[in-house]
């Protein structure tokens, strides 16, 4: 459970002080734990989920045994495709930390995000899945955040007079080497949110104060300090806050892909699309120790579906609902998977998200091959 946490400030900085003795917030972690936020994040206030539970604890521990000769010899032993795994596993090996998005988001914001989520790092290939919860559920939720948001200074509002200098200093700080700013800065790492969001996520205040410190708004901060000055920082502020990011729109949808004529076995499409990626979710529990994953079983606040996709007979049993899941992500991409420059686009979302939940849409070529393999029949 979550700890509740008091904030204040002294001398002008940020200070946070843990309570000891806190009182749990039940509805914050149940709304947590029924998203399955922990799959991915580490949840601040407990421990952390194993390989077993975690998207990102289990592909880390691929990477990490990938490149231990002996570990991954003893590997190689017990599992049989282990070497499709080191092939497949691209996805969720950093993340954001929930802890520092806590403490310096505005709580309304994340109201909005979590009903309808849109790529905020173009350098991240994954990105935010729709969840289903419930109101109650992102009440709860965005309670939280706002009992961690830290207090900052009160300073002074966003002016024009100082976007110039904060311009010259996006350079010239090293900025630039890490954040997309809409079009006017492409070049991100992954991790580094586009600028161009800050505006919404923020208010101006705790902005200058995360941008001068990182760390006294939250230690599991992972921007550095750059030892600017007061000036500096509002500059920088200012410059993120008023300047135009000459956002970019994303290309027109073209037309949905058509069905490959040539003929298309089992095998193509499970190596390409459904051994390589749909797995992931939709287990065969009867092959993984009663693991069925959240797409099969149930989970991100969604229903158990009892779709599995890790056979033959599982994937043809659902054969003709495959072609609408992964068209309903492609028109989705124009927001979930943008790319640096590009603006999230408005859309009206598919009551049913589409597939594959928070990743970039299969290619138009594969969604062909597989639209293709279903016409021909499903051969094996």
């Amino acid at each position: 459970m979550l700890p509740a946490v008091v904030f204040g400030v002294l001398a002008g900085g940020v200070v946070t002080t843990p309570v000891s003795e806190a009182e749990p917030i039940p509805a914050l972690a149940a709304a947590l734990h029924s998203g399955d936020c922990a799959r991915c994040h580490q949840v601040p206030g407990t421990e952390p989920l194993g390989r077993i539970d975690s998207c990102h604890s289990c592909h880390v521990w691929v990477k990490d045994v990938a490149g231990d000769p002996v570990r991954r010899d003893k590997a190689k032993a017990v599992f049989p495709l282990w070497e499709r795994y080191e092939k497949n596993v691209a996805t969720y090996l950093e993340v954001p930390s929930l802890e520092a998005a806590m403490a310096r988001l505005d709580p309304e914001w994340v109201r909005k995000y979590l009903k309808d989520p849109h790529d905020l790092r173009p350098g991240l290939n994954e990105t935010m899945p729709r969840f289903g919860l419930s109101d109650t559920q992102i009440d709860a939720i965005v309670d939280g955040f706002a009992a961690a948001k830290v207090a900052v200074p009160t300073v002074a509002p966003p002016d024009p007079s100082r976007v110039a200098e904060g311009e010259k200093l996006f350079s010239t700080k090293g900025c630039v080497g890490c954040h997309t700013f809409g079009a006017r800065s492409t070049g991100a790492i992954k991790m580094a949110p586009d600028l161009a969001h800050a505006r919404a996520r923020m208010s101006p205040d705790t902005a200058a104060a995360w941008i001068k410190n990182p760390k006294a708004i939250s230690p599991a901060a992972t921007m550095p300090s750059l030892g600017l000055t007061d000036a500096e920082a509002l500059a920088l502020r200012d410059y993120v806050w008023l300047a135009d990011p000459k956002w970019t729109q994303a290309k027109p949808l073209g037309k949905a892909p058509t069905p490959v004529k040539a003929p298309v076995t089992y095998a193509q499409v499970e190596e390409r699309v459904f051994g390589k990626i749909c797995v992931h979710c939709h287990m065969n529990p009867d092959l993984n120790q009663g693991r069925s994953g959240p797409g099969n079983g149930g989970g991100f606040g969604y229903p158990a579906t009892g779709i599995e996709l890790q056979t033959y007979e599982g994937v043809v049993a659902v054969a003709d609902r495959i072609p609408d899941a992964l068209l309903r992500r492609r028109l989705e991409a124009h927001r979930d998977a943008i790319q640096p420059g590009e603006q999230p686009a408005p859309l009206t979302r598919p009551a049913t998200p589409g597939m594959p939940l928070g990743l970039p849409p299969i290619s138009d070529e594969d969604i062909a091959l597989v639209l293709g393999w279903i016409e021909q029949g499903t051969p094996r």
